[in-house]
Formats: C-alpha cells, structure tokens, sequence
C-alpha cells in the first residue's frame, strides 16, 4: 500500500547508518529512510533538476558514493534545506517530498 502525505510533521530526524541515511519519524507511524546519496540525487533545485526534463542533470546516487550531510536548516513549516559535504545546499526538500520519496536505505 502506497502511504501519501497529508502534513505529517516528523517527530525526530535522525542520522544513521554510520551517518549516511537521514531517518525521519512521523508523527502518523512513518518512517522515511533515505541514504545522502540518494538524497543528493534527488535534489530538487533548478539547478539539478532543470526547469524542464529535458535540462535535468539526470543525477544518479552513484555520483555521491560517500557524500555527507553537513548541514540542515528548517524552512518555515514546510521544508529542510539540506547542505552537502560537495558544497551544494540550494535544495529545499519538502516535507511532502522527504515523506513521499520511496526509502533507499
């Protein structure tokens, strides 16, 4: 059964993993847990994923074997901006998209 978000907040958030999985619990029971790889794959800027399909970067998890969170800031009441160890940190991931995007870890 696919679980969608209806503003779920999360509770805690949490490095695991040897601190290469972010894992978020919500306040309806869900668990998210998403490797950084995988996170800085998904990034949802415009930078990365184009204002069109056709100007993504067409990133890959593979890109950011090892890559580390450095850095995360709230954004209002609905998102986190992630900051990578590659130096990039113009990804606001949503709440929507952080309970949404299927877990890689």
């Amino acid at each position: 059964m696919t679980e969608s978000y209806d503003r779920q907040a999360p509770e805690t958030l949490a490095l695991t993993g040897d601190n290469h999985v972010l894992q978020i619990n919500w306040d309806d029971a869900h668990v998210s847990r998403h490797r950084l790889d995988a996170l800085r794959a998904e990034c949802p800027c415009a930078h990365c994923q184009g204002h069109s399909p056709e100007q993504s970067l067409n990133l890959t998890p593979a890109q950011f074997a090892g890559i580390q969170l450095t850095d995360m800031a709230v954004v209002g009441r609905y998102a986190y901006n992630l900051v990578f160890s590659d130096g990039h940190n113009t990804g606001i991931y949503t709440l929507k998209i952080l309970y949404e995007l299927p877990n890689s870890a």
